[in-house]
């Protein structure tokens, strides 16, 4: 994983809460958490730079509402990436753009070679000016 990527994350329930955590903490990654949605969209989409690049939610602890909440990341211009948590539809899944789904069981290791997967640490080149 990136060193000092930013991970912002909501997962109400303590077990995945604290396994994301155990993920993490190893990894030298900035954490933030968010308890509510709309806190969560808040924080990606209106606080300053530098902004998580990465958002972990669980879509097994989400409401409907929650859910249909979440399309403002998008609406309003985060393009990160999205893992979510637990159980989540094609058509959600498309709708979000989420890059990845991690389903049960959430085994040691397996978020953090999920951020790796993302390409978030692959350097970029200035692309030459054409002349017109």
């Amino acid at each position: 994983m990136p060193p000092g990527i930013r991970v912002f994350v909501h997962a109400p329930v303590s077990p995945r809460h604290e396994w994301i955590e155990s993920e993490l903490d190893h990894h030298g990654a900035l954490v933030q958490v968010g308890r509510t949605i709309t806190a969560v969209v808040t924080a990606l989409v209106d606080d300053p730079p530098p902004r998580a690049q990465v958002f972990v939610v669980d879509f097994d602890a989400l409401s409907p509402g929650e859910v249909l909440e979440l399309h403002a990341l998008r609406e309003r211009g985060w393009f990160g990436a999205i893992i979510a948590l637990g159980t989540v539809g094609d058509i959600l899944r498309s709708s979000l753009s989420i890059d990845r789904v991690l389903c049960p069981p959430l085994v040691a290791g397996l978020l953090c070679e999920t951020i790796d997967g993302l390409g978030l640490h692959a350097v970029t080149v200035r692309m030459p000016t054409l002349a017109r």
